[in-house]
């Protein structure tokens, strides 16, 4: 049962993993090409230069990558249950509701964070070569925030499309670009190191809501 409902899930959002993940390793392979570029044209003086003395980042073209692919894998998978009733069938699998929902949590969470490892592995491989350690760590800590923007944007989806009262479903939006929205305060390299753990603790804590949606859902609570 289980590899069955994973299966639908797949069936359902395969069109929008396989372009997700053409589109972030051709963003990353855009920025390599670009800052291979600078290389020859400016020199790695110049580059030093920006980076050290101007504060800027070289890779933040990913910016908004994270929160782009989250919201349309959110929406290829959880927008046709609601629209087309499918959660209600779902839901009445023989499967404990809180297992079909951790299946379909699984199964989303899952596909996003492979194609952001894919996209982080080619961006640490390509800073490794080219760039001191200290530049790489500085990195990883800067977009950090980001692709955990991207995981709360995803779980902001799924409860947003499963909860079943609509003054609830804008709350829960509009709660979820105000959270989001913290994570993009600054651009400033490492910035965000002092409190990526306050960061972590924020998406970790807005993982179980989506049950509650849920759980309302299930007992046909309306408007």
């Amino acid at each position: 049962m289980e590899k069955a409902l994973l299966y639908k899930e797949w069936k359902k959002t395969r069109l929008f993993t396989l372009g997700i993940a053409a589109v972030g390793i051709i963003l990353l392979g855009y920025i390599m090409l670009k800052m291979g570029r600078s290389f020859r044209m400016v020199g790695m003086e110049h580059l030093w230069d920006v980076v050290v003395n101007r504060k800027q980042f070289l890779f933040r073209s990913l910016k908004y990558f994270p929160i782009a692919a989250a919201l349309c894998l959110g929406m290829a998978q959880y927008f046709p249950e609601v629209i087309q009733k499918r959660i209600k069938l779902s839901l009445h699998l023989p499967l404990p509701e809180r297992k079909v929902i951790l299946l379909m949590y699984g199964y989303g969470l899952g596909i996003l964070l492979g194609i952001y490892l894919l996209q982080l592995v080619g961006l640490l491989v390509f800073s490794t070569i080219n760039f001191p350690y200290e530049f790489t760590s500085s990195t990883l800590k800067t977009i950090a925030p980001w692709y955990m923007a991207g995981i709360i944007t995803y779980l902001f989806v799924a409860m947003v499309c499963l909860e079943p009262v609509w003054k609830r479903r804008a709350f829960n939006g509009l709660l979820g670009i105000a959270i989001v929205y913290l994570f993009f305060l600054s651009d400033v390299p490492s910035a965000y190191q002092p409190v990526l753990y306050i960061l972590l603790v924020t998406l970790i804590a807005v993982f179980p809501f989506g049950f509650l949606s849920v759980q309302r859902f299930k007992e046909g609570t309306q408007d």
